[in-house]
């Protein structure tokens, strides 16, 4: 029997061992009542499901607090919350048992059950973006209707609220990895309590924040979850908000030499036209970034000093004796400048110095960015010491857009090579794969081809398979043991596929095979070199 099943049927055993245990018990004279389910019911109603939504606010479990347990029955379709602007209204035709519910004081969290009949015995936790402190719906309308018992938190605090850490030193904490540890935990009880069973399977998927969140899951927690999907991640939250920061600072100082977001398409069109026929094809896409060496000084239309700023913040984050801390971009990518609209000196301002009215002129990023990683725990997660998560049998896939203008593909490079580096190729493969999106930004977008299931926001493929949908891919690696070896992913316009091209395992990358339509994946081939 393979580790990975054997571990499931542990999780069961050990669920079933409870039940007969508290069963036994009641039977006992004077137990009737007080020796029950910790969860709050008898060990007989749990194992034939005859919880009903609405009793799950009646669950007892320490520092969990149901708030409301509501059963969804669209008519014929029901309208999910959207409380940010920028988050797409959508409807939603599934049956589910919404639970609404607080760990501890303020880490609050949803879980969207689907009926007993849909339930594919499956748990979904979805990560965040950017900072947290908020609830991805478009996640957990993903997952329901997939048949996901699907998960998500805010981590603690809103996104909303100005200087939510000062004066909140555990919300940092609950942000960078407890929030979602804790959020999984107690979704598990819920799961249990409705259904009568636990999770077979568990997965977690997310990408930028949502990425960063699925590494700390499995360097912190690796129990947590079978199988961690984990898009554009890099490994420093310090290295990101350091460019942003001094970006916003010469455009506040030094506007002259600073760049507009134009600019930025400028050069990043400029390295696609030098280096966009690497993969045998000139489609403005670059197959291998790293097979091109282009200058940034060759750009044409701008001034000596903007050619100055880009090559700085283009370039690596650097420490002491140029030591670097976070990587620069590679040809194709364009940056993407947050401004003073993003609050770039929020991070390092509020989170470590802990004063909003911070002078971020006096920001030194070979200080600031190693001061910030040390305090707060989750900012960095660089260690590629992830051996329990493989032993345990979990398997991550990592993913990262090329053309990416927050997170450097060379920073999840670098990450993954670490992990390389310090377990070995072989023990490495056994359960990570890391996969390289030509000309996609950051988790979708650009000029790539960006739909392979890993988006909440957009529609799965269809027909979904494991090859075309990043989800499916890890369920079939963790329930059936087959790795995937390639993906495809497709460019959707209009409703309609434009093309597609193969998603390689790095360090491939795809190569035009010379002959057929260059609009069909299979018509390249992955290669290395």
């Amino acid at each position: 029997m393979d580790e990975g099943r054997n571990s499931s049927l542990v999780k069961r055993a050990f669920s079933i061992a409870v039940m007969a245990l508290v069963a036994g018990s009641l039977n006992q004279p004077g137990l009737a009542e007080e020796v029950r389910q910790p969860y709050g019911f008898t060990s007989s109603e749990m194992a034939r499901g005859a919880i009903s939504c609405e009793q799950l606010t009646a669950l007892r479990a320490p520092d969990l607090r149901i708030r409301r347990a509501t059963q969804i029955r669209p008519d014929p379709t029901w309208t999910i919350p959207h409380p940010r602007k920028v988050d797409p209204a959508a409807e939603i035709e599934t049956a589910f048992c919404r639970v609404e519910a607080t760990v501890e004081d303020e880490i609050d969290f949803e879980l969207w059950l689907p009926l007993r009949e849909d339930w594919n015995g499956r748990m979904l936790g979805t990560g965040n973006g950017g900072f947290a402190g908020f609830l991805r719906y478009d996640g957990l309308a993903h997952g329901v209707q997939r048949g996901f018992a699907t998960l998500s938190t805010n981590t603690g605090h809103l996104i909303e609220e100005q200087n939510w850490s000062i004066g909140h030193p555990r919300r940092l904490e609950n942000y960078g990895h407890r929030g979602q540890h804790l959020s999984a935990v107690n979704a598990r009880i819920l799961i249990d309590a409705f259904y009568g069973s636990a999770p077979q399977y568990s997965y977690f998927m997310g990408c930028s924040g949502g990425g960063m969140q699925a590494m700390n899951e499995v360097q912190r927690y690796p129990s947590d979850y079978d199988g961690v999907i984990a898009g554009a991640h890099g490994y420093s939250i310090a290295g990101i908000s350091a460019r942003w920061l001094e970006s916003a600072l010469i455009g506040r100082d030094w506007p002259g030499t600073a760049l507009s977001q134009d600019d930025w398409g400028i050069i990043a069109r400029a390295g696609v036209a030098q280096c966009d026929s690497d993969d045998g094809v000139r489609d403005g896409i670059i197959g291998n970034p790293r097979s091109c060496t282009f200058r940034i000084a060759d750009t044409p239309g701008l001034s000596p000093e903007k050619i100055e700023t880009a090559e700085r913040i283009l370039g690596p984050v650097t420490g002491e004796n140029g030591r670097v801390l976070f990587e620069g971009f590679l040809p194709g990518a364009e940056f993407t400048a947050i401004g003073e609209r993003g609050r770039p000196g929020e991070f390092f301002g509020e989170w470590y110095y802990r004063d909003p009215d911070w002078d971020a002129s006096l920001f030194d990023a070979a200080r600031d960015v190693p001061l910030v990683e040390n305090a707060i725990p989750g900012a960095e997660f660089s260690t590629p010491h992830i051996g329990a998560f493989a032993r345990r049998d979990g398997k991550l896939i990592s993913y990262q857009g090329w053309n990416d203008g927050i997170v450097p593909g060379e920073a999840t490079i670098a990450y993954y090579e670490g992990v390389r580096d310090y377990l070995g190729q072989e023990t490495t493969d056994s359960f990570y794969r890391l996969f390289l999106a030509p000309g996609v930004d950051h988790c979708a977008g650009g000029v790539g081809a960006d739909t392979f299931g890993q988006t909440f926001l957009a529609p799965s493929p269809e027909p979904a398979t494991p090859q075309n949908d990043i989800l499916l891919a890890m369920m079939r690696w963790v329930e059936e043991g087959v790795a995937p070896e390639q993906l495809e992913a497709s460019k959707v316009e209009d409703g309609e596929v434009a093309f597609s091209r193969p998603l390689c395992m790095f360090p491939a990358y795809p190569v035009y095979k010379g002959t057929g339509d260059p609009d069909l994946a299979e018509n390249f081939t992955c290669e290395t070199g």
